[in-house]
């Protein structure tokens, strides 16, 4: 990658490479500044696309430092947030990668059910302490140490109050979100249930629970979201089945925590 694919400096964060697009922004690796005191010599700093006004920082900020108020072990940790233009915080690094992108291509069965089964955790953490996430999805799920973290809250709303709706609904991010999102509701404890038991479909399957729709258009992927009701793979075990299906809220008692989703998760390991 040649110096010309990224900017230099973002603030005080010297950036070393672009790691990729998701979630409304951009991700970048950096070297974090010295004020922040920080053991970690790289860090991830998600720019968000388009301007921010200094209202919507200022929510931006508010929601970040109540993320970062919780505590857990399963929750990225956060470092800073800066207003230049555009908003942008700086994060945790994870050099393994994420469910929807591992750093060595391919990552086995357990690991995945194990990462994820961490991210409902620490999603339940977030939401004792009355956080919804919001934007739970294979690529806010981080590997670490045998099992996972739950990083990149779901900003977009909180910076974007007046957007329509396919700004926050991101290429590739349709099949993790809850149709009552789509329909214009309210993130929760449930939809965030919801979008767990999809990307378990996604671990156990590879696929999306909608099948083949237009992702690359939002519009259209939201309107086949909503016409279209999740269907499950038919290569899927019993309890595998069981479980999504109740997140999704197609059948069967649905989990009533994400704690609940975490150990039945740990249950199909093999």
């Amino acid at each position: 990658m040649t110096p010309s694919d990224h900017p230099q400096l973002l603030a005080d964060f010297v950036v070393v490479r672009r790691l990729g697009d998701a979630g409304n922004g951009t991700f970048y690796l950096a070297v974090p500044p010295q004020r922040l005191g920080l053991a970690d010599d790289r860090v991830v700093v998600k720019v968000f696309s388009g301007p921010c006004s200094d209202d919507a920082y200022r929510r931006g900020v508010r929601e970040l430092r109540a993320f970062a108020a919780v505590r857990s072990p399963y929750l990225a940790k956060l470092y800073d947030a800066v207003l230049q233009g555009q908003f942008m915080y700086a994060m945790e690094y994870f050099p393994a990668g994420s469910l929807a992108d591992p750093a060595g291509g391919v990552l086995e069965r357990d690991a995945a059910l194990a990462a994820l089964a961490d991210a409902a955790r620490g999603v339940h953490d977030l939401h004792e302490a009355g956080i919804a996430h919001g934007n739970v999805t294979p690529s806010s799920v981080m590997i670490f140490e045998g099992g996972g973290r739950i990083c990149d809250l779901g900003l977009s709303r909180v910076l974007s109050t007046d957007e329509p709706l396919t700004s926050f609904v991101q290429p590739g991010s349709v099949q993790y979100v809850d149709p009552s999102l789509l329909a214009g509701g309210t993130p929760s404890r449930a939809t965030d249930v919801w979008s767990l038991g999809a990307c378990l479909h996604f671990v156990l399957t590879g696929t999306g629970v909608y099948g083949a729709i237009p992702e690359a258009q939002p519009m259209l992927a939201i309107r086949a979201a909503l016409s279209t009701p999740p269907a499950l793979a038919p290569s899927l075990n019993r309890d595998e089945a069981a479980l999504i299906a109740g997140c999704l809220n197609l059948s069967g008692p649905v989990p009533g925590t994400a704690l609940e989703v975490a150990g039945r998760i740990d249950a199909l390991r093999r």
